[in-house]
């Protein structure tokens, strides 16, 4: 019987989850940990990496239906959801569920006291430079005297985080200060990048890419921020073909071999999340040797030089990212980041979980 899987697979070490999030309460000191699990753990499993997560102080996602799915898996912390409600059953819905509600617009506000108390609890966001989400400034008094002591903190994101030494990070961070000195209430500001970079960490944080091993910082080396990768991508070499100098590979023909080569056809590609514009060199790791990605990413498949690892064989399990090989680095050639790898990689491909650290890096 054959298996009606692609052969990609995603192995997820939820040790590695349980050691990033020890990180992230060390340099968090005594802030609340938020532990953002939105977008099914950036590809990682939600309700996996909840259970990993567990010391967590409460868990973010991005929308209402992650956050019930999470109840009814039978999650009981705290479950902040970023996008909020958008109509008077969505409240309802948090209220029964218990869940904390993002309101970044009035118009969420306007929806939410048409809805009969008790009203849910709510983080109001501020837009303190991001541009995005977020009221702005000069309605934070209004809008909380209409929220009354429903309002448990105030909240904002920063816009160049990943880039500490940007000038708009001190802007905003001026910005919320006086917020929270007029208000009187908590703050959350920091993300994953800011708990790396910023002293002033606030109430409460929330890690989001360096729970699953990727340097929030950009330039960043994860491994020397003490962090673990979570995922590690793998497929099997299932060809190895002669090639003379001057031979083409892949669609286009833009790969010429530059010598008589071994060619390695690996079967991943962009249908299973590989980045279709990882350029030419971009590393996989076959035997603990890196070998050169040649050639334009196909949907199933890539091709690779494999003059550098002498001993590779069909049905070599190939590393595509995470032990032994950074999923920055990767997201660098591909010139995207590693969220975005993450996310398309754990939707596309079958996981694996492996809690016995087998995979640790």
């Amino acid at each position: 019987m054959t298996s009606s899987h692609r052969p990609a697979r995603a192995i997820i070490n939820t040790n590695a989850l349980v050691h990033n999030l020890r990180v992230a309460k060390k340099a968090a000191g005594s802030a609340r940990v938020i532990a953002v699990i939105k977008a099914d753990a950036y590809g990682h499993g939600m309700l996996k990496a909840a259970e990993a997560l567990q010391h967590a102080d409460g868990f973010a996602v991005a929308t209402l239906s992650e956050a019930i799915a999470l109840r009814t898996a039978g999650v009981k912390k705290s479950i902040l959801v970023f996008q909020g409600g958008r109509s008077e059953e969505d409240y309802r819905l948090a209220q029964q569920h218990q869940l904390t509600l993002t309101i970044h617009n009035l118009q969420q506000l306007d929806q939410l006291e048409i809805t009969p108390q008790p009203w849910p609890d709510i983080w109001l966001k501020v837009d303190t430079g991001m541009g995005r989400m977020g009221i702005a400034i000069n309605d934070v008094d209004s809008a909380l005297n209409r929220l009354g002591d429903t309002c448990k903190q105030l909240m904002s994101h920063l816009a160049c985080a990943d880039e500490p030494s940007d000038p708009l990070n001190q802007t905003q961070i001026k910005r919320f200060n006086q917020l929270l000195k007029t208000t009187g209430l908590a703050g959350s500001l920091m993300n994953s990048a800011g708990i790396l970079s910023i002293d002033n960490l606030y109430d409460a944080v929330r890690p989001g890419i360096m729970l699953y091993g990727s340097s929030p910082i950009a330039g960043g080396d994860a491994a020397k921020q003490q962090l673990k990768p979570v995922m590690t991508l793998q497929a099997p070499l299932i060809a190895i073909n002669s090639h003379k100098t001057g031979d083409s590979i892949g669609y286009g023909a833009d790969y010429v071999c530059e010598d008589d080569m071994l060619v390695g056809v690996i079967a991943i590609g962009y249908g299973d999340g590989y980045p279709r514009h990882a350029v030419s060199g971009t590393p996989v790791l076959i035997n603990g040797a890196e070998c050169p990605l040649i050639g334009k990413v196909s949907m199933d498949l890539l091709t690779v030089d494999l003059r550098p690892s002498t001993d590779a064989k069909m049905g070599d399990l190939v590393t595509l990212w995470g032990v032994g090989l950074s999923v920055d680095l990767v997201a660098q050639k591909a010139s995207t980041i590693a969220y975005e790898l993450l996310c398309s990689a754990g939707a596309s491909c079958q996981r694996e979980y492996d809690s016995k650290g087998t995979q640790d890096g």
